[in-house]
């Protein structure tokens, strides 16, 4: 399924801490427009760019990289629930230590480049 997800609004926490915010208006096919909003956490983005690191996997700027990534949370959820959340918030505790998390969003960044 293809994912047409435009980003109508962005906030950037430029510090050690909070959540990147990122507002999108999402065409849902049949279920029509509605909007998302995905906050990132800073640790989490952290936590994440330190196992692609390992992986050997090198994420793009830190901006389009957090925009890459809250597009990749909207068809995670629409592609395993067939719906999505007003609002999806990822948390450091949602990036497994094992990396497998960072492993399926990396992956994903090739396609992109």
């Amino acid at each position: 399924m293809q994912l047409r997800a435009v980003l109508m609004a962005a906030e950037l926490q430029h510090g050690r801490s909070g959540y990147h915010r990122f507002v999108f208006r999402v065409d849902g096919g049949r279920a029509g427009m509605f909007n998302v909003t995905v906050q990132i956490s800073e640790d989490a983005y952290r936590k994440l760019v330190g196992q692609l690191a390992r992986a050997r996997i090198f994420p793009l700027e830190k901006v389009a990289m957090l925009k890459h990534w809250a597009r990749w949370e909207i068809a995670q959820r629409l592609q395993d629930d067939g719906s999505v959340p007003s609002t999806i918030t990822v948390a450091v505790h949602d990036v497994d230590d094992s990396g497998i998390y960072a492993t399926a969003l990396g992956r994903t960044l090739s396609l992109t480049r």
